[in-house]
């Protein structure tokens, strides 16, 4: 391939762009001198990239310095009123979204339950006018909207969006990406829901010291994603980190993605819950019955979790064998990936550290040798809008990648 030097040119000046952008949202307000020693490029490129900010009103000036002789140098900052960002979780259960001001400090969040995902037009036809409404309600235009991301579970096929596979939801070969931005102005960005949840913890958490984080997903089912450094990978097709289609149990029930016995179909949230179903239909002596109101088909994984936290024994045998497996596939990636961080999110850390403490001692009897390793297991932020977060993380981040974010 012959050397393009006028798109290497554009790719610096993109990256010195991008650079100075994050200098004023992370360490302002700030004045070009300070920003220059930052981002270790010129003084002449970085007045030229303010500029170039002030013409399309993306910082503002907030003074002068206050220190020093001679004349104050023009104090910079974020102008955080004038562009928005939005991120949206179409989760199993709960539709989340979150809208972010240019700094990507959160205004505003809601929720609602997700209902039936069927007809997929239909369904996403709603959680556009959900989103939308959203934005309209905080006098949000939307040319101030620089993009959307959706994160959604399942196989997601890099570059496209498409649902490859959506186990949850029961669709395949979806072109979620491309129906989503029919009617929305701004540019769509789709990702798997887990992949979005790993950027914004890893985000949160990150320290110089941690080089590579396996981020899993413990909810209605199970997912990963790999950070290194700040980098999601994301592998050959996009879709890595699916953990929870590994196998665990080979005489394990049928897994939504055809296999017998994945980690998902044996641990996730809804496999505890179903697990709790059948044996509450055979054995009302338990805690769960109670919980349930003898209503075995009302039962969810956080009545398990809550009669296990009584003794129940019924309810300790399920939630024991859920950390068990999972502290078993986990096993299997860190003796694959031999990150410094394992770090679990998702609804079902939300049970107290009990859970998590059963989980880390089943991956250390299960880890091969440790020599050299020093591995962290913890708990993530617990929130319950980090998926939505993630999504419009990646969002902005694609778009500064891609050259294509109109500021």
């Amino acid at each position: 391939m012959a050397y393009d030097k006028k798109l290497y040119q554009a790719q610096i000046a993109q990256t010195n762009k991008y650079n100075v952008f994050r200098c004023l949202v992370r360490e302002g307000p700030i004045n070009r001198a300070a920003i220059a020693r930052r981002v270790d490029i010129s003084i002449p490129t970085v007045m030229a990239i303010v500029d170039d900010f002030f013409e399309k009103k993306v910082i503002r000036s907030v003074g002068k310095g206050e220190f020093g002789v001679g004349k104050q140098p023009e104090i910079l900052a974020i102008n955080t009123d004038q562009f928005f960002y939005a991120g949206v979780d179409i989760g199993r259960s709960t539709l989340r979204v979150v809208v972010n001001n240019l700094a990507g400090g959160e205004i505003a969040s809601m929720k609602e339950p997700t209902g039936d995902p069927f007809p997929e037009k239909e369904f996403i036809s709603h959680v556009k006018k959900l989103m939308l409404r959203f934005i309209k309600k905080l006098k949000i235009e939307l040319n101030q909207v620089l993009g959307a991301g959706f994160a959604m579970p399942g196989l997601i096929e890099g570059g496209t969006g498409k649902v490859i596979m959506a186990p949850d939801f029961g669709w395949k070969g979806t072109p979620l990406q491309d129906w989503l931005q029919e009617g929305i102005p701004c540019p769509v960005l789709v990702k798997n829901s887990t992949q979005a949840l790993a950027v914004n913890e890893s985000s949160a958490l990150w320290t110089d010291e941690i080089h590579t984080t396996l981020c899993v997903n413990l909810g209605y089912g199970i997912g990963a994603a790999i950070i290194t450094g700040e980098n999601l990978y994301e592998g050959t097709g996009g879709i890595s980190g699916e953990l929870g289609h590994c196998v665990v149990d080979r005489d394990g029930p049928l897994c939504k993605c055809g296999n017998t016995g994945c980690l998902e179909a044996v641990a996730s949230g809804e496999a505890i819950a179903r697990q709790a179903q059948t044996i509450i239909a055979h054995h009302a002596r338990s805690k769960i019955a109670e919980l349930c109101g003898g209503d075995a088909a009302g039962i969810d994984a956080k009545m398990v979790f809550e009669a296990a936290e009584a003794g129940d024994s019924l309810a300790l045998k399920i939630v024991n064998s859920a950390a068990e497996n999972i502290g078993i596939g986990i096993s299997m990636a860190v003796n694959i990936l031999d990150p410094d961080r394992v770090l679990l999110c998702g609804g079902l850390m939300r049970n107290g550290p009990a859970f998590l403490d059963r989980i880390k001692a089943s991956m250390e009897e299960h880890l091969a040798a440790k020599t050299g390793r020093s591995l962290v297991l913890q708990a993530g932020t617990r929130d319950e809008y980090s998926t939505a977060r993630g999504a419009s993380r990646v969002l902005m981040n694609t778009l500064w990648a891609r050259r294509t974010l109109p500021i």
